[in-house]
């Protein structure tokens, strides 16, 4: 499987680079140039219609969807509004979350290429704060309630670990309330205003592991300690590390930290309904994003427009270059994005579709598997908590991006988005 991978991804990469990287421009595609690009153009309007429906009744304020092909603008629409009685943009702004992710370790990858760490380092040699870490024992512990004390890592957490989210860490939110958990919660280790980079390392060297590290897949807060790893290694501040390593190269303008007085009027928010029924609701308290953040979340802290995101996922899916401009090397850009690095890992909540493995930032579709939706080995997605999906499929040459801020229904609408845009990919 992983040799039939390989051809299929190197073909599908080396195809797109020989086609040529075209400059983004986000205008509203008409449908009518769909059809030149391997889609039919009727199916592709009953997506269209569908998400337009769901705008009508309620059911989400508004959504902006971006489908390309080969480079190329298939369809690009904003749907509804941005906010009470103001339009959707193609360039509005949204809290992408775990979409950051993506972001930051196109930018750890750049800095690996030049030998500023490896993906076999432990963690602890650029955060020596983090030598000591012991591992949760508390699932084997006995019938009295008493919780083991902590026991001493098998082996101590890597880069690798932290990029697959193997590293025993977790969310908070992610599982059952147990006392790792709940110490994460009450000591805001994922607050954006509360603590700083080193406070946040210093208190989290305090809290035990949830799991023995490269045993258990779960995904956590290991892309913010990536960041701060980072951080250390280049002596700045994340911000200016992306900035420098993807945002300028890129020319992404509207990827933000905080959403600054000048962009707050394009700045897409929740409905009333979502922000009092919506059980996720509290993520827009967590992630504000209209002040200043004490820490830089590399996991889950910026704000980004469909077009910034499509730019990226375009630059990615080239291979690692666009519009004459590369950040990535090709085989670089095929270990971060399409190989499955679990081996067989998994946890008790795997948090990705049947089928799917994880790369070294998001789920990866794997040969076999029991798929819900059409797609090829290699093809990726994710998205965020807030709501934002994309998907990346090498083979089909296709890179689709959804953006909207309704948290519950985030799964709902890149399944049938998903099937809706391949069931209208003819050709």
């Amino acid at each position: 499987m992983r040799e039939t991978l390989t051809r299929i991804l190197g073909a599908g990469l080396i195809g797109l680079a020989l086609a040529g990287a075209p400059a983004l421009a986000f205008e509203p595609a008409p449908l009518a140039g769909a059809a030149e690009l391997g889609f039919d153009p009727g199916r592709l309007q009953a997506a269209a219609d569908l998400v337009q429906r769901d705008v009508s009744s309620g059911k989400i304020p508004g959504m902006v969807l971006m489908v390309l092909r080969d480079g190329k603008p298939v369809m690009s629409r904003a749907f509804g509004e941005q906010s009470p009685g103001v339009p959707m943009r193609l360039d509005s702004l949204h809290r992408i979350a775990s979409t950051t992710k993506l972001f930051v370790t196109t930018a750890a990858l750049r800095l690996y290429e030049q030998g500023r760490f490896k993906l076999s380092d432990p963690v602890a040699t650029h955060l020596p704060e983090l030598k000591d870490l012991k591992v949760y024992a508390g699932f084997e512990s006995a019938t009295s309630g008493e919780v083991p004390p902590p026991e001493a890592p098998r082996r101590p957490p890597t880069v690798q670990d932290l990029m697959r989210h193997t590293a025993g860490l977790t969310y908070w939110w992610i599982g059952p309330a147990n006392p790792v958990r709940r110490n994460q919660r009450e000591q805001d280790l994922e607050g954006l205003y509360g603590l700083t980079g080193p406070e946040m390392l210093a208190k989290l060297a305090q809290q035990p592991l949830l799991y023995q590290p490269g045993t258990t897949f779960e995904y956590s807060i290991a892309t913010d300690v990536l960041g701060h790893m980072l951080e250390r290694i280049e002596g700045k501040p994340l911000d200016r590390i992306l900035a420098e390593q993807v945002l300028e190269p890129l020319g992404l303008t509207d990827t933000v930290w905080q959403v600054d007085e000048a962009r707050a009027g394009r700045l897409a928010e929740p409905s009333q309904a979502t922000r009092e029924k919506d059980p996720l609701a509290w993520v827009f308290t967590w992630l504000d994003l209209r002040k200043p953040p004490k820490r830089f979340s590399a996991g889950a802290g910026l704000a980004s427009t469909a077009g910034d995101v499509a730019r990226l996922l375009q630059m990615l899916a080239n291979g690692g270059a666009i519009d004459g401009v590369r950040l990535l090397a090709p085989r670089t850009v095929r270990l971060m994005l399409h190989h499955d690095q679990l081996n067989g890992i998994r946890g008790p909540r795997n948090n990705v579709d049947d089928g799917y493995g994880w790369s070294l930032v998001n789920p990866v579709r794997l040969a076999t598997g029991g798929h819900t939706t059409p797609g090829a080995p290699g093809d990726l997605y994710w998205g965020g908590i807030t709501g934002p999906r994309y998907m990346l499929d090498p083979a089909e040459r296709l890179v689709v991006v959804a953006m909207f801020q309704a948290p519950s229904l985030r799964g709902h609408y890149y399944a049938l988005l998903r099937q809706m845009v391949y069931g209208a990919l003819m050709k």
